[in-house]
């Protein structure tokens, strides 16, 4: 049983958090460079073989897996956004409170008014473009497309979200170098602990 919680949790993390644009053109930019906590991830997903839409968020959400056992799954994540357009999203997912599986993705991202382009870290793949809304200390990224690298749509990313938390200053100044793979790990791992 619990490898196969292990097992839903990598498969989650691997599908969640894939990038997804997003109206009206505000004054001021809501998102900037920082570090910003993940409050909940909305995302496709396949479970099953079936494509779903897939919430999860640091309080807990409940699912029900194939055989009808109902599962809370909790996540912690943080979206470190550098000065240059470089990223990081780093999401810690736990099925039942066992120990997490970890995605620790580097990406791209940019800002046009209210809209919020994230994608891989090579920006040669799909993008996704959120809409940028801030409610209250949250910012809220609502999927709207996935578009390729011309800007053509080449996917709806309707019903996707993010919400992020902006973080105090003492967490905005530390590092988002990626010296290395363990260099990183370990600074995803501390991040996500002070969180």
């Amino acid at each position: 049983m619990a490898a196969g919680r292990v097992g839903l949790a990598s498969l989650l993390v691997a599908g969640i958090g894939c990038a997804h644009l997003g109206a009206s053109r505000p004054e001021t930019p809501v998102l900037s460079a920082g570090k910003y906590a993940v409050e909940s991830i909305r995302s496709r997903a396949q479970l099953d073989g079936v494509d779903k839409l897939i919430e999860i968020s640091e309080t807990g959400t409940k699912m029900t897996d194939s055989a009808g056992a109902e599962h809370v799954l909790t996540e912690r994540g943080a979206l470190m956004l550098g000065e240059n357009g470089s990223c990081r999203l780093a999401l810690a997912v736990s099925v039942d409170g066992e120990e997490p599986g970890i995605s620790d993705r580097t990406c791209r991202w940019n800002v046009d008014g209210d809209r919020f382009l994230l994608g891989d870290a090579t920006g040669a793949g799909t993008r996704t473009i959120y809409q940028v809304r801030r409610a209250g200390a949250r910012v809220v990224l609502e999927g709207m497309n996935d578009i390729d690298v011309h800007g053509n749509v080449v996917g709806d990313a309707r019903g996707e979200r993010i919400v992020l938390v902006e973080r105090p200053p003492e967490y905005a100044g530390r590092s988002v170098d990626r010296t290395s793979e363990g260099q990183a790990a370990r600074e995803v791992q501390q991040y996500l602990h002070d969180l």
